[in-house]
């Protein structure tokens, strides 16, 4: 995260924006799995997990804008929570379904 760089009233700054992204991520070491999340600049956050990956094979597949990206991605685990297996962010199911069920719940914001 870029604003660990800067120092932590950077962060502060940073943890305080409400705009961003809540995106879908995979990884094929994990097929079958979609990862889930929220940030302010999802290309960002994919070259943060990259660096956590040897091969460089995370891909960032759907991004949405969203007013509140808390909100947003709270509501998107919520509905694919209801019908997949879960472990924290990531989700077992395909990526054009989790695609399809969060653009469902992520207009409202």
């Amino acid at each position: 995260m870029l604003a660990k760089l800067f120092g932590w009233k950077t962060q502060e700054v940073y943890n305080q924006v409400k705009e961003g992204s809540v995106y879908i991520m995979e990884n094929p070491a994990w097929k079958g799995w979609v990862k889930v999340g929220m940030a302010i600049d999802p290309t960002d956050r994919l070259k943060n997990y990259q660096t956590s990956s040897p091969f460089r094979d995370y891909t960032l597949l759907y991004s949405y804008e969203v007013n509140d990206r808390r909100a947003g991605e709270t509501a998107a685990h919520a509905r694919l929570a209801k019908e997949c297996d879960n472990i924290n962010e990531w989700f077992r199911l395909p990526a054009a379904i989790a695609n399809e069920m969060i653009l469902e719940v992520i207009h409202e914001y």
